[in-house]
């Protein structure tokens, strides 16, 4: 008895009727997998196209045919994943854009440095933390990074000591830039140079 032909898919393969053309072979591929006859490639030492000629006619009795061809559900995951990364890429292109029009562009006459100091509302040495805020603004190495870098804060600000996770944030690409000045106890300031760092 002579060994079935085989149709091999994705490591699995099973035999399949030699009698059937080549063209039926195609419209069970796609009934069963999902791949529309157009987009299958069936492979036996080359492309096998003659859709009208019986299976057997085109390879010999034991012989394995591949097939070659993504289901039309995968296909079409694929295009919307693609689709929704270059909707992505198009959104970061523009806030790139963006925040380098907004950040980067030099005003005429302007100065880079902060606009507005701002302590805590604290009794207790506020006066102090409005001092340190403002030898930060005015201290010689800030100034030159920031014109280096043509960076321009709107607001520095005193951080609460009770956000303890952090030391500082930058806020909206530099709207607002806040520091923790004062201990954990509010009973004293941290040292200048840790800050200013």
């Amino acid at each position: 008895m002579p060994q079935p032909i085989q149709l091999s898919y994705r490591g699995h393969a099973v035999d399949i009727d030699g009698a059937q053309t080549l063209g039926q072979l195609r419209q069970r591929i796609e009934q069963q997998h999902g791949i529309p006859a157009r987009r299958q490639k069936l492979l036996y030492r080359g492309l096998l196209a003659a859709d009208h000629a019986p299976v057997a006619a085109l390879v010999p009795a034991g012989a394995k045919i591949v097939l070659m061809g993504t289901p039309h559900a995968e296909l079409a995951a694929l295009q919307a994943h693609t689709a929704r990364r270059q909707h992505g890429r198009a959104n970061h292109a523009k806030y790139q854009a963006a925040a380098a029009d907004v950040i980067r562009t030099a005003t005429p006459g302007a100065e880079y440095g902060f606009g507005e100091l701002r302590a805590l509302d604290i009794a207790h040495r506020r006066g102090d933390a409005q001092r340190m805020l403002a030898r930060l603004a005015a201290d010689e190495g800030v100034r030159q990074v920031m014109s280096r870098h043509r960076f321009a804060v709107g607001e520095l600000r005193e951080l609460h000591p009770d956000q303890r996770a952090i030391l500082g944030y930058n806020r909206n690409r530099g709207q607002v830039v806040a520091l923790r000045l004062r201990t954990d106890d509010l009973a004293g300031f941290r040292d200048y140079a840790g800050v200013r760092r």
